[in-house]
């Protein structure tokens, strides 16, 4: 999400220092500073002077928490951004968190921490966005939520497919058209909503408070599984 909300920031004429660990190009009103929010001071050497820092840095993994990575990235690496702030005067800092804060896996669990973190700093104004499930477009791609799990049933179907075309093959079947089942409530939702949208918000809301920006008519399960069905022509 960082690529595309730094492009909205450039369009409203901001100068955006864009801290990475693989930071982009130098180019007009962008100044890459290579750091990592997971060190002291961000890992910068030379502190520019900002006004607000938006902290977007994170690992987005519903699974385990191998080797702490999640909890060290997501809660250490808010509590480092926060510090920073405090140290270097930045008045105003922009947190993304998550719609989804019921603490089911490591991941829910570490952005509510951070998020209360954020809301007990002692930073003067802080913003929190709290977007539900993103999807990227084809000018954004973003591989989320949503995105891995319509990969991950395409990826099983593939492999079930090759192995029932070569048992149709070896035992000279005729072909039949192939069904795959997921179980799950048909008309259950799933609230998605479009990077863009995501991103246009949170360059254009500055003022301080928690902003949830979600779908607000998320489409069905069924239908998305259509969708998925077509795309795995299944």
């Amino acid at each position: 999400m960082g690529k595309a909300l730094v492009d909205r920031l450039l369009k409203q004429g901001h100068v955006v220092y864009a801290l990475s660990r693989h930071p982009p190009a130098l180019k007009d009103n962008i100044i890459p500073v290579e750091g990592d929010v997971t060190v002291d001071n961000l890992g910068i050497t030379y502190p520019p002077k900002i006004e607000r820092l938006y902290h977007l840095a994170g690992i987005v993994n519903l699974g385990t928490d191998k080797g702490g990575i999640i909890y060290k990235t997501n809660v250490v690496g808010t509590e480092n951004v926060l510090k920073y702030c405090i140290r270097h005067d930045v008045r105003h800092i922009l947190f993304c968190g998550t719609a989804f804060t019921q603490g089911r896996n490591p991941y829910e669990q570490s952005k509510a921490v951070a998020e209360l973190m954020v809301k007990q700093s002692d930073v003067p104004q802080k913003t929190i966005f709290k977007p539900s499930i993103v999807l990227g477009t084809k000018e954004y791609p973003y591989y989320g939520h949503f995105s891995q799990f319509a990969a991950t049933l395409i990826r099983i179907h593939r492999r079930a497919e090759m192995i029932r075309r070569g048992a149709e093959d070896m035992l000279r079947l005729p072909l039949i058209r192939p069904v795959f089942r997921v179980k799950g409530n048909n008309f259950g939702h799933l609230n998605l909503i479009k990077i863009d949208d995501v991103v246009e918000k949170m360059a254009s809301i500055d003022k301080p408070g928690t902003f949830w920006l979600t779908n607000p008519c998320p489409p069905r399960l069924g239908y998305l599984l259509k969708l998925i069905g077509e795309v795995a022509m299944v």
